[in-house]
């Protein structure tokens, strides 16, 4: 006998589909399986269906008891879902309350592990890299709803492209020319990223070559544009190096999408891939347009110089204390978390 916990952590679909998997003799020889979920009576209700499964609410006033029954069950492993769905917080701390031989961690798309610290490490470079899985929507869980069918993804064979606008429109519709005449893709679909503005939005509307145009207002908002792009997964993404100053912060935004090619177009239309040697040498070029320009000023190139300069100050500070606003940004989003997995239990 075989001794299985699987907790809540993820939609009850999920869960359902685990457990079968294991009842069936899958994964453990004459498996025992306990399942750990929300006092919520849908949930109960749709997991309780399975007559092998032994169900237990997770009751807010006897939770200690619980823990206590459940550590005495000296289960030979357990199973938690880190499929990014909201809510399961306090689900998955008690899932690490519970001793087991082997900790099992589903992270969706078809994919687990057992949880290690390296194995943690690579979990999350990964999610840092590509997001949450794909097939959250499948899991869905609406009380009533026919159990789980498997709905094939519309496939695409070619290259999904984003283009961050981070140029003025006069740019990017230059670089689409250039794309056109001379393309760098095999089957490209190109997805725009520009400010939500209607000027902009109007001289990108009906271009032939666009796909579809998502808007920003921004930095509102950011965590969400950069989850659901992430998730896209895009084969690459192009930016524009202008050298416009009012575009820095969309520009790094641009390297946090986790994109395997990232494609530069300057002011001269003139495109790269991005690499350390090539960003080195535009740097080496702007800085020697500068000092031409220095000459060409002749004494008022005092005034310029000490422009630039302040400029290059702010700039940095504004680097220095970026992780600095990130971090308190992450604490405040944790504690909100906290409070509203709090209220909802």
């Amino acid at each position: 006998m075989t001794r299985i916990l699987i907790v809540e952590t993820a939609s009850p679909k999920r869960i359902r589909k685990k457990a079968e998997e294991i009842l069936e003799g899958r994964l453990y020889p004459s498996p025992e399986v306990t399942v750990l979920c929300r006092p919520e009576a849908p949930t109960v209700r749709y997991l309780s269906e399975l007559p092998a499964l032994r169900v237990v609410p997770f009751e807010r006033m006897a939770r200690r008891d619980i823990l206590r029954e459940l550590k005495r069950s000296e289960f030979e492993a357990t199973w938690t879902f880190w499929t990014g769905d909201s809510g399961y917080l306090n689900m998955k701390w008690a899932a690490l309350r519970v001793p087991a031989l082997f900790r099992q961690v589903d992270v969706g798309d078809g994919h687990s592990f057992k949880l290690t610290r390296g194995n943690f490490v690579r979990f999350l470079r990964i999610r840092l890299r590509y997001g949450r899985p794909t097939d959250r929507d499948l899991y869905e869980f609406k009380p009533g709803a026919p159990p789980l069918i498997e709905i094939p993804r519309e496939d695409f064979d070619g290259e999904k492209i984003l283009i961050i606008q981070s140029a003025r429109p006069p740019f990017i519709l230059r670089a689409l020319d250039r794309l056109r005449e001379n393309p760098l893709f095999r089957k490209p679909r190109y997805t725009l990223f520009c400010r939500n503005r209607i000027e902009i939005v109007k001289s990108f509307e009906g271009h032939p070559m666009l796909h579809r145009i998502l808007t920003h207002s921004e930095t509102r908002g950011v965590w969400r544009h950069l989850r659901t792009l992430r998730r896209e997964r895009f084969d690459a993404v192009v930016v524009f190096f202008t050298g416009d100053p009012s575009y820095w912060k969309i520009k790094y935004f641009a390297f946090l999408l986790g994109t395997r090619h990232k494609v530069i177009f300057n002011e001269t239309n003139d495109c790269y891939y991005f690499s350390v040697r090539a960003w080195l040498a535009l740097m080496s070029r702007r800085r020697q347009q500068q000092l031409e320009l220095r000459r060409s000023l002749g004494p008022a190139a005092g005034s310029f110089l000490g422009l630039r300069t302040r400029a290059a100050a702010v700039s940095a500070t504004k680097l220095v204390l970026l992780p600095f606003r990130f971090l308190w940004l992450l604490l405040n989003w944790v504690r909100l978390r906290m409070t509203a997995a709090r209220a909802s239990s």
